[in-house]
This record gives structure tokens, C-alpha cells and sequence, in this order.
């Protein structure tokens, strides 16, 4: 799903339940270039599931975010969701090209994807040798059932774009990773560690409207993965509760600050408290179902990084280091680009920012 190797630039669209995320990105004698963005909101019911259930509405979001970015790019990259996922690492012999893998791949899936072969997609990816046996390689399998790429394939085509790849949230977190890992703080937790834990591990926490995930890092690899429902439509529902204001309006005071005196201390600082804890209790989780017991910093990215000081209160309640993603810090940017817009958003277009730098996989 996300192995296709092709040299023209990609959009990366990020289809999330409340809204598309779209990012170009180009590469210059210095780095990567932020070309075009654009973000269009999703109207309530447009995703069932993580799917897509209206097409024509999702459709007409994503020419709305074309025009609005400025892009003159018709191939895109998306991603399914990475609970949608079925990943095995196999093991083949070393000998073994693309070719003779690919061949043998359908014969080893069938026997780890609890799925009909005719009704998934199917992809793999050679991780290298195994450890401490050089004639074989590990080949990681990837399946993904054929509605969840399918509908992200149509929709695009709604649009007007074709899907030249559909990949996975998780390996674009990964493939954006790089761009952050610099700005995280030492931790002194990394520096007593030996042996294969040694590689510090980090928790992205991506917070979106109605869902959050976790995704722990050993070293630039995702190790764990959990969603929980819980996101930023908390917040909305609070505002519209408190204040006798109908969603959409809850929403649109929320996003323009008109509201009053007394919502910082009554709703957006239990908020943000709620937010600490649930991530606290992910963590838990993590620790409780690997033989890990700490990580070493959290990053904070989806539109709920946008909120003013969650990093402190993050830190303070589960005593982690915690910052909030920005890939685009050490970018340039094209004219037309709003800097101090973008560096103010750049949480929301974290998982966008890492499919659009499929562009430049070798």
C-alpha cells in the first residue's frame, strides 16, 4: 500500500473525520519547501467509521482545499487508518528478490490475515536480515480490507485526483518523524539505557476531533499503536452545553476566541486536564502490555496540539517531557504561504505533511 516508488511529487491528504488536511511539499538545495495547504472542514456524517460514506460532500471538501492551496498537483497520497491494519513480519530466504517474495507473499499471508485473500489489499516491505541469521531476511506483510482503500481511491477520483499511493497512518508519522526528532529535549531516562532499549522511545499523541491515538516510536519505528474516542469535539460539546450554543456555533466561538471571560477556568483548563489524563491512561496501557516501563518524551500533533499550554499540562500530570509537533520549523516556504499561519498550524498537518514526503522515497 505504501511500496510504490515513483519520482513526481504527491499531495499528501489526510482524511480525518472532521476534515481534509492537505500538504505539497517540494525539495531545495536546503530542504523540503512547503509549497501549498490548505485545511476544509467536513460536514458532521461525512465518515462512518474512518471511512468515507458520503462521497460527493468529501469530494466537494477536497476541490475546495485544491483551490484553496493553490496546487496545480492531481496525484495525491492518503492513508487508512492504522487500526485498520493487519501488519506480520515473516521471515524468507535472503536470496529472495521482490519477485520471488511477491510471488510467495499471497501463499505466507494467508496464513496471518484473518481475512479472505479476495477481500483485502496486500502489500510487503523487506526489512533486511534477520538478527543473527544472515540467510534470511524478515519481509513485513501489510493487509487492509478492499473497502477501506477502495472508497479513499473513489473519493479522490470525486475530486478530480488519482491516489497514486494509499498508505498508512502510522508509516507516514514515521516517515515525518526525522523532522522532529531534533527538537525533542534529552531525556535522562536515555542516558542509563543498554543493549536493544537503548533507542529512545517516544509517544506521538495525535488528538483529533473525535478520536486520539497513540503511537509509541522505539527509535524511529512504531512499536505500538491504541485509538481511543476521545478528542476535541469534548471540548465543542462543553462550550455548546455551558454557554446554550449549537454546535456549529460552539465551534466557530471556540475558533474565534468570542467567548467569555470565564472560559478559560471553567471549561478549556478541565479540558485540558481530561486530555492529560487520557493520555496518562494510554500510556498505561502501553506499559501494562509490553515489557516497557517509561518513555522518554511525548509529542503533541492533530488539531488538539493547537491548544495554547496542553504541552505544559501534559508534562506536568504524567511527568514526561512534552512538546508540540511542528514539521515544518526548519522548512522554507513558497510566497504565497502565510508563515506565522503555517508554524501556528503545523500540528494539524503532521500525518499530511508525512504522506506528501512519499514524494521523495527513493
Amino acid at each position: 500500500m505504501g511500496l510504490f516508488r515513483k519520482k513526481e511529487r504527491f499531495l499528501g491528504i489526510d482524511l480525518s473525520p472532521s476534515a481534509v488536511k492537505l500538504v505539497e511539499l517540494s525539495q531545495t538545495s536546503k530542504g523540503y519547501q512547503v509549497d501549498a495547504l490548505a485545511v476544509e472542514p467536513l460536514p458532521e456524517g461525512s465518515m462512518e467509521e474512518r471511512n468515507p460514506s458520503d462521497l460527493d460532500q468529501i469530494g466537494a471538501a477536497i476541490k475546495r482545499a485544491v483551490k484553496a492551496s493553490g496546487t496545480g498537483l492531481k496525484q495525491a497520497v492518503l492513508a487508512v487508518p492504522t487500526t485498520s491494519v493487519v501488519t506480520r513480519t515473516i521471515t524468507m530466504p535472503s536470496g529472495f528478490g521482490e519477485d520471488e517474495i511477491e510471488a510467495n507473499i499471497q501463499v505466507e499471508a494467508a496464513q496471518y490475515i484473518p481475512f479472505p485473500l479476495e477481500e483485502i489489499h496486500l502489500d510487503f516491505q523487506v526489512l533486511g536480515y534477520s538478527k543473527g541469521n544472515e540467510a534470511v531476511q524478515d519481509v513485513m506483510i501489510v493487509a487492509s480490507r478492499r473497502e477501506n482503500v477502495d472508497l479513499r481511491e473513489d473519493v479522490l477520483r470525486e475530486a478530480g485526483l488519482k491516489a497514486t499511493i494509499v498508505d498508512v497512518e502510522a508509516y507516514a508519522l514515521e516517515n515525518l518523524f526525522p523532522l522532529i526528532r531534533d527538537d525533542l529535549p534529552a531525556s535522562p531516562l536515555s542516558k542509563s539505557k543498554t543493549g536493544p532499549d537503548a533507542e529512545p522511545r517516544t509517544a506521538i499523541i495525535d488528538i483529533g476531533a473525535a478520536v486520539t491515538t497513540l503511537y509509541v516510536f522505539q527509535g524511529e519505528r512504531v512499536i505500538f499503536t491504541r485509538e481511543q474516542s476521545f478528542g476535541g469535539d469534548q471540548l465543542v460539546q462543553s462550550i455548546a452545553e455551558n454557554y446554550g450554543l449549537p454546535r456549529d456555533r460552539a465551534a466557530l466561538a471556540m475558533r474565534s476566541g468570542e467567548l467569555s471571560e470565564d472560559y478559560p477556568t471553567t471549561i478549556l483548563e478541565p479540558f485540558k486536564q481530561d486530555v492529560a489524563e487520557q493520555i496518562s491512561n494510554a500510556l498505561q496501557f502501553f506499559f501494562a502490555a509490553s515489557h516497557y516501563n517509561s518513555v522518554d518524551n511525548i509529542v503533541l500533533v492533530g488539531g488538539g496540539g493547537m491548544i495554547p499550554d496542553l504541552d505544559k499540562v501534559v508534562a506536568n500530570v504524567v511527568s514526561i517531557p512534552t512538546v508540540v509537533g511542528n514539521p515544518f520549523e526548519r522548512m522554507s516556504t513558497a510566497r504565497r504561504i502565510n508563515r506565522r499561519t503555517l508554524l501556528r498550524d503545523a500540528p494539524l498537518f503532521a500525518v499530511a505533511c508525512g504522506l506528501a514526503m512519499r514524494s521523495f522515497d527513493l
